[in-house]
């Protein structure tokens, strides 16, 4: 496997140079006051880190939602409402361990990954939103409907611990939680580079327990490369009602998305260094479409001040058509899917402190999934159908639950364990062959989990997991056939059992510093891929490992300056990938960077005026399993924001990707060699917003 050789110094220098810059002036600032702490008292010892304000109140005192013996980081309101983005995805870039393939081929805009998983490979983390879940038929996570200005904050859990989901939570889950109640209301007009224009519009209300939340947003834009419009509009409402006693709280969140969206196409390399604008030839009718519709039901219930209930149930809908032309010499092709989900989610908590230690919590989760599923391909040509070449006609059950104890023993020891089973079944017909098959019998999916926290000292701790999570193979393939319709031979199939364990400390001596660190591995069996024939298929690349380490660091010098900072490195092997890829067994997993890092500084001064400086960073990595190609792919882009504040509105001017870098959000193989697709060149954008 490649090693550390030396590339990217640049970026480690600077976080460097950043944290130790600022140090021996911290001691100078940093007074007792609350003003200058990082996290609260009861934050101080727990595991998971925060970016931005998050807020926490003073009855629950930190973030229970958080509260696991992992990798969680948390991602602050303030760092996301006033992101200027074409793609809701990119959030994620700021988030510690992460790193993003930015494909920007208009409604496949891109996605992020973690744990060694490609950044082609959009089916590892379970998206969960205000507790529902977002995947869809092959995994693939969806928050295109969510604009910024809606998210109040995101938890991303990472590693194989977390019992709470099961499906696609294979290296973790990412958990987004929009905006609800209060009595406010806020307006924000965006217009800037590439003829860029957005407007958003937030509406709360609360009283008596009956709370409404309106939000609309609408955003276009011309787009960095020609062939690359884009416009999109959302809608949502949440009502909920509590009771005067607070026992009961029920809900009703409904949404609708519309996007429509061309696409530029990949470029080689000589035409990604002559001109990353153009479109390419043969993508002129490239681009797509996409509807999404949701509804979901919440209802929590006090039985005691000891048990607890919380019950989801949800109905959604996805509707995209997308045309595209992977090669010159290749046919275009129109790719339909037309999905609808409809699933409960129970769980009930009794936490005591009755039982002989400090508090013991006990949790029994349930939940389940029905998927109908159309997945259709035609040859087409200028987006008018020809031939239908894939007509797949499928549904999926899903059902699983778990148990959990997690217990306070004492002041420094806390233990937890999970035992989660999933089950699932479906029916598939393959229309254009008129082949029916049931889903290949998986049987129970036992994913047992252990974890531990051991605080000898506030704001010391200690804390170690191991778990297993699993994946299934991916839509036909579950079925038993290929997706060019070949039976298997054998449907004797075992799903892919993916084992990771993490140990880790988190250190928060002083209020004004936090920081983390920690080392993990996973391994799996039968892993499923993307592969890389451009077919957009998935199929089995057999053992593979996963390794490295994270460190997370949250410095507050003054009341007015915050710093934050990560670096992971990370390294994944294909170690056993069958007789059939026999050549590529040591090689280093494709389209993963051997580091990520990301580092910020948060100015906020008393009169109004604020300021964010943040860097994104990677490194480079092969294109293919034969590592054959050159690496590519490596880049450092720096972000600058600053916001006036002049009651009732503010001011912003932002630049994105403030040095002008050059480089390539996303790149892939294909037998013309590595493709490009270009990041954006620096770009401007102004912005005023107004709360009344």
């Amino acid at each position: 496997m490649k090693k550390f050789n030396g590339k990217g110094k640049f970026s480690v220098f600077l976080l460097a140079a950043l944290m130790f810059a600022i140090w021996p002036v911290i001691p100078a600032f940093s007074q007792d006051s609350p003003s200058v702490s990082v996290e609260t008292e009861a934050e101080r010892d727990k595991v998971y880190m925060k970016i931005g304000k998050v807020t926490v109140t003073e009855k629950d005192l930190y973030l229970k939602t958080a509260d696991l013996p992992t990798s969680v980081d948390v991602l602050g309101g303030d760092q996301i409402e006033n992101e200027n983005i074409d793609f809701s995805m990119e959030l994620f870039k700021k988030l510690p361990g992460t790193y993003f393939g930015g494909w920007k081929q208009g409604v496949t805009s891109g996605t992020f990954s973690m744990r060694g998983h490609d950044a082609n490979h959009a089916v590892v983390t379970a998206l969960i939103v205000d507790g529902i879940p977002h995947n869809w038929a092959r995994g693939s996570m969806d928050i295109q409907p969510f604009f910024p200005m809606e998210i109040e904050r995101i938890e991303l859990v990472k590693g194989t611990n977390d019992p709470r989901y099961g499906l696609n939570n294979i290296a973790g889950n990412a958990n987004v939680f929009t905006k609800r109640g209060g009595n406010y209301s806020q307006a924000k007009l965006v217009h800037g580079s590439f003829q860029t224009s957005e407007g958003n519009i937030l509406l709360s209300r609360e009283d008596g327990g009956f709370s409404q939340t309106y939000f609309a947003g609408y955003r276009e834009t011309d787009g960095y490369r020609d062939h690359s419009d884009m416009d999109k509009s959302a809608v949502s409402g949440k009502w909920f009602y509590t009771t005067n006693d607070d026992r009961l709280s029920v809900g009703l969140i409904a949404r609708f998305f519309d996007m429509d969206a061309d696409a530029p196409g990949y470029l080689t390399k000589e035409q990604y260094e002559d001109d990353p604008e153009q479109v390419q030839s043969y993508s002129k009718s490239d681009g797509g479409e996409q509807e999404n519709r949701h509804a979901s039901l919440h209802l929590d219930y006090n039985f005691t001040e000891k048990l607890t209930w919380s019950f989801k149930t949800y109905a959604q809908h996805l509707e995209q058509n997308r045309w595209f032309r992977w090669l010159e010499k290749g046919q275009e092709h129109e790719r339909v899917r037309d999905e609808d989900q409809h699933g409960a989610i129970s769980t009930l908590t009794y936490e005591t402190a009755d039982w002989g230690i400090k508090n013991l919590r006990l949790s029994w989760g349930a939940d389940y999934q029905h998927q109908d599923n159309i997945n259709q391909r035609y040859d087409t040509e200028d987006r008018v159908r020809d031939e239908i070449t894939r007509d797949w006609d499928y549904t999926t059950w899903y059902v699983g639950t778990y148990v959990q104890a997690d217990g306070e023993m004492t002041d420094w020891l806390r233990l937890i364990a999970a035992m989660r089973v999933d089950h699932v079944d479906g029916e598939f017909e393959n229309k254009v062959t008129g082949v029916k098959m049931d889903m290949i019998d998986y049987g129970n999916i036992w994913q047992p989990k252990i974890g531990t926290v051991i605080t000898p000292y506030s704001g010391y701790n200690l804390y170690a997991n191991w778990g297993r999570s699993f994946q299934i193979a991916a839509e036909s393939d579950r079925f038993g056939q290929t997706a060019k319709g070949v039976l298997f031979d054998d449907r004797n199939v075992d799903y892919s059992k993916n084992e990771g364990w993490e140990a880790g400390i988190k250190l928060s001596p002083v209020k004004w510093l936090a920081a983390r660190v920690s080392y993990w591995e996973q391994d799996a069996t039968d892993e499923v891929k993307l592969l890389t024939d451009n077919s957009g298929d998935y199929g089995n690349v057999g053992e593979t490992e996963r390794r490295g380490w994270d460190l997370v660091l949250n410095v507050k010098p003054h009341e007015w300056v915050s710093l934050w900072g990560s670096y992971t490195r990370q390294e994944a092997e294909y170690t056993d990938p069958g007789p059939t890829k026999e050549a590529i067994k040591g090689n280093d997993i494709a389209l993963i960077p051997d580091y990520t890092l990301k580092a910020g500084v948060d100015f906020e001064h008393p009169i109004g005026f604020s300021m964010s400086l943040w860097l994104e960073s990677q490194d480079d990595y092969y294109v293919e399993a034969n590592n054959i190609e050159s690496r590519v792919g490596e880049y450092d882009v720096v972000n600058l924001d600053m916001r006036y504040k002049v009651k009732p509105m503010t001011f912003a001017f932002q630049v994105r990707n403030l040095f002008d870098e050059e480089y390539s959000a996303f790149n892939c193989s294909s037998s013309d060699g590595t493709m490009y697709s270009p990041g954006e060149e620096r770009s401007f954008y102004a912005s005023v917003m107004v709360e009344f």
